[in-house]
């Protein structure tokens, strides 16, 4: 019979649960529609009304999630009962990567999260721009990277995420960079994973970089620094 887990979070908490849920042997996943807001672990996080986890989320979730070969399943979670609640992670933040925080709340080996744990059928390769840009409107932490480093990165690089996300981005930091449009969690992943390098700051789209282990560079957030993972390829600025 098959595993059950459950998760309320982000879609980026999600990606970093994986790695627990493949360590676990994995199985169905349940994900929340309502975004935690019955559960005391998530309460605290519910006025996060542009980021809680909803139905469209899910179903846009989904197909990246099918690809793995540890999930069975992803169905709507309505209380049924589980045999892993994945928000038990957060009773074991500290500053480092929320992996590692998932895979604690079950006393799983941290080394877990050192291999790839998703893989994209199909990827996206554009050309002539081997380098895919992400920065969302959370986490900034070093503008300075950005300001002297793009001149030359954007001769390279195309821009995924949300379209307020690349307007901001534009009139941050002054440079014009072609944007690449991602309708579904799905095609953002393929887009990734033809990529060469990632540059960004913590969001899903690096989330999906790290599960892919793909070259990266990260603005890091050093107020709460969640997603640092320490591996060969990886530069944090």
């Amino acid at each position: 019979m098959a595993k059950t887990f459950k998760h309320s979070g982000d879609l980026g908490d999600i990606i970093f649960a994986l790695p627990a849920v493949r360590a676990l042997g994995g199985g169905i996943l349940y994900l929340d529609p309502d975004g935690g807001f019955s559960n005391s672990l998530v309460m605290k996080f519910a006025d996060k009304i542009r980021t809680k986890l909803n139905a469209e989320a899910i179903e846009s979730l989904k197909p990246l999630l099918l690809q793995q070969p540890y999930i069975q399943e992803v169905r709507h979670w309505h209380g049924e009962a589980v045999d892993y609640n994945l928000d038990e992670f957060r009773r074991h933040i500290s500053f480092n990567n929320l992996s590692d925080s998932h895979l604690a709340a079950f006393g799983l080996p941290l080394g877990e999260r050192d291999t790839a744990w998703l893989s994209v059928a199909d990827p996206i390769r554009v050309e002539g721009r081997p380098i895919v840009i992400n920065r969302s409107v959370r986490y900034h932490g070093n503008y300075g990277f950005w300001e002297s480093n793009l001149p030359q990165l954007k001769r390279f690089a195309i821009f995924v995420g949300y379209p307020k996300e690349h307007e901001i981005f534009q009139y941050t930091f002054g440079h014009e960079l072609p944007y690449f449009a991602t309708p579904d969690v799905l095609t953002l992943a393929r887009v990734i994973a033809g990529c060469e390098q990632f540059v960004g700051n913590q969001g899903l789209p690096h989330a999906i970089a790290e599960g892919l282990k793909k070259n990266l560079i990260h603005e890091m957030y050093r107020v709460y620094p969640s997603a640092v993972f320490q591996r060969p390829g990886t530069r944090y600025v």
